[in-house]
């Protein structure tokens, strides 16, 4: 039994096809998981970074929106992933890494400026208290020394 040639080179040419456009969507299958991998390694060491910088008293509320905008464009790459839509993935995993460029930085920056502006506040208020205390033994002594002459005087005559 012999196979006739045109259905011989139209089974070759579906079979080129098919390897050729399968090839590119595992291609592109594998880019959108590394992708969504690496925004979400970058989430979880965002997080730290944003807890971090809450511990040493930063007002992290420009961070935390930062987070939830890239964790919103994460769990659209993974919806767009799970209904193998592989370049929406990837370029919605990008987005979310791109939403946190510079953020370490920025909580560091944050973090280093609420513990200056602590230990200001505890200088002011150490000095302050200092200050407050010497002014009141000065104060105490020069009215013990005033009643005390005025005292004497008033003895005197």
């Amino acid at each position: 039994m012999r196979i006739p040639y045109k259905i011989a080179v139209v089974t070759a040419t579906l079979l080129l096809i098919s390897v050729s456009v399968a090839q590119p969507v595992l291609a592109n299958q594998t880019d959108a998981a590394a992708a969504i991998d690496s925004a979400k390694d970058n989430i979880l060491g965002a997080y730290d970074a944003a807890k971090e910088a809450e511990s040493a008293g930063a007002n992290i509320t420009v961070l935390t929106s930062k987070l939830n905008n890239a964790g919103l464009l994460l769990s659209q790459a993974e919806l767009a992933y799970a209904k193998n839509d592989f370049e929406g993935a990837l370029s919605l995993a990008t987005q979310s890494q791109t939403v946190l460029n510079g953020f370490a930085s920025e909580a560091d920056a944050l973090g280093l400026s609420a513990l200056q502006q602590q230990n200001q506040d505890f200088l002011i208020n150490v000095v302050g208290s200092i200050s407050a205390t010497l002014v009141i033994l000065i104060a105490g002594f020069v009215a013990c020394i005033y009643l005390k002459r005025k005292y004497e005087t008033s003895e005197a005559t």
